[in-house]
Order: structure tokens, then C-alpha cells, then sequence
């Protein structure tokens, strides 16, 4: 599964997603005055409109698998499990991206994703350009590159410019994304470099490792709606959070485990 851009790398227009609470099937109407076959093809709808509603919500959620020491088998299960459950979007090492592109097989759901100076961002400019290259050559769906986050901390914006211009360009066909690490970087400096790197023609900005509610939410409201936002939710709730906040992709390591609950829920 693919993100829709344009030509120009822009986000085609989507709106993003409004405050989705785990979905309930739609109420049903007056049962008076109804035959015993129309409310059983009423029940029928109400659980087809919350399945296809599960499948949108699923879909737009991913996972990493970013463990030097993952095996071919558990790459393998990934991809597999993944295409099940129609997952948005699975991230795995550079060296992994090969296999993976053969496990998910022909036309996937779900999105292969590749990280670049992964995961401190200290990487020149010419060497994520390479990597990004790489990575899209290798079959990789979208690209995270890890910002320069020095860069930002000095207030270095040229430097931060250039260097998403260039990683846009060395992307194309494919997807660029930006992760930006809030460990490292102020909220003050994520919403520097979400407008920047919105202006630059970035189609995803990733937030991790944000201590609070507030960081997202600054993030949103820079963005403006000019690319998509991705932050993490490793529980129920707190991907419900993200939701409520507007974001429109959700990174959660459970994913496989909770969205299978949700879809057999949903199925059932």
C-alpha cells in the first residue's frame, strides 16, 4: 500500500483523520414495522460497515522491525502477517529490504518502508542521498531518513534545507520522510522543522519519542495539512490518542497483536 503523492512529491489532498474512538457498528433503527429478513440484512450491514471501518483504521497503522539480529524467518512472518491484516506499512533495516519486497509478493497492501541514518541522523547529506537511492532501487515503498538533529540544535536551517531537498529529489518516484527525534530536539525545534521540511516538499514528518500530548499537536498545526503526520501509539488507547489528535499514520510495535484483536473482533 502506497501514500498518494504528485508529481512534485506533494501529499495529494486527504483529509486527515478526524477523531476515530475504536470503531462501533452504526446503530440500528426502529425494529417496529420491519420484517424478521430486512433486520436480518440490517445486522448484516452494521457488521460489513464495521469491518470496512476496522480495515480503514488498521490500515493506517505500521510497526519497525529494526533488530540487527532479525532472521529471515521472522522477516518472513512479518511480511505475512502483515499482508493478512492488510497492515499499513511495516519498517525494516536497508539490508532486509530485498526479501522482504519478495515475501510481501506481487502488488502488497502493506507499505515497505526503509529507515536511512537510522538512529541518530549523523549522516552526511551525500551519504542518505545514496542510501535513499538505494533503498528505492532495492523496492522500498517510502523512505524514513533520521534529520540532521545537530543541525537543528544550532538553528542551521540552510543546512536542514538543503539537505530535504535532496532527499526529496533522490527519492522520486518513491515517498520521503523525515524522522525527527524528541529526544534530542526541543518541541520549539520539531515545529521549526516540520515547516521546513513541509516547504521542501517532504511527504511524511515521523515524531518518536515524544514525552507528551503537546509536541503533536504543535506539529499538526505547523504542518497545516501540507504532509502527513506520523507519530507512536504501543497501546489501544494511546493510538486512540494519536487519532483524536488528527495524525494520520500510527507506529506501534503490538501492531500485529492489536489490530489482529480488532479485525477478528470486527469479524466476529
Amino acid at each position: 500500500m502506497q501514500n498518494n503523492f504528485t508529481a512534485d512529491g506533494e501529499v495529494q489532498a486527504e483529509a486527515p483523520l478526524p477523531h476515530q474512538p475504536t470503531p462501533q457498528p452504526p446503530s440500528s433503527p426502529q425494529s417496529a414495522g420491519m420484517s424478521t429478513e430486512e433486520l436480518l440484512q440490517f445486522e448484516q450491514f452494521k457488521k460489513l460497515k464495521f469491518l470496512e471501518q476496522t480495515r480503514a483504521r488498521i490500515a493506517k497503522v505500521e510497526c519497525d522491525c529494526l533488530s540487527p539480529t532479525a532472521t529471515k524467518v521472522e522477516l518472513k512472518n512479518l511480511c505475512r502477517e502483515a499482508e493478512r491484516i492488510s497492515l499499513g506499512g511495516i519498517v525494516v533495516l536497508p539490508a532486509y529490504v530485498k526479501p522482504c519486497v519478495a515475501y510481501l509478493g506481487n502488488d502488497p497492501s502493506c507499505s515497505l518502508i526503509a529507515p536511512v541514518s537510522y538512529p541518530h541522523g549523523g549522516d552526511t547529506t551525500e551519504s542518505k542521498v545514496a542510501a535513499t537511492k538505494r533503498a528505492v532501487k532495492d523496492g522500498v515503498d517510502e523512505v524514513e531518513v533520521y534529520a540532521c538533529f545537530s543541525a537543528l540544535r544550532e538553528g542551521n536551517m540552510a543546512y536542514f534545507k538543503r539537505e530535504c531537498k535532496k532527499l526529496v529529489k533522490a527519492a522520486r518516484p518513491r515517498a520521503i520522510r523525515l524522522v525527527l527525534d524528541c529526544n534530542y530536539l526541543s518541541e520549539s525545534e520539531v515545529v521549526r522543522a516540520c515547516n521546513c521540511a513541509a516547504d521542501c516538499g517532504v511527504n511524511v514528518i515521523r515524531i518518536v519519542n515524544a514525552s507528551g500530548l503537546s509536541v503533536i499537536t504543535s506539529a499538526k498545526s505547523a504542518l497545516r495539512d501540507r504532509c502527513l503526520l506520523k507519530s507512536d501509539g504501543q497501546t489501544l488507547s494511546q493510538m486512540e490518542e494519536a487519532e483524536a489528535l488528527g495524525v494520520s499514520l500510527i507506529n506501534c510495535d503490538d501492531a500485529i497483536q492489536i489490530c489482529s484483536r480488532l479485525l477478528n473482533d470486527a469479524k466476529n
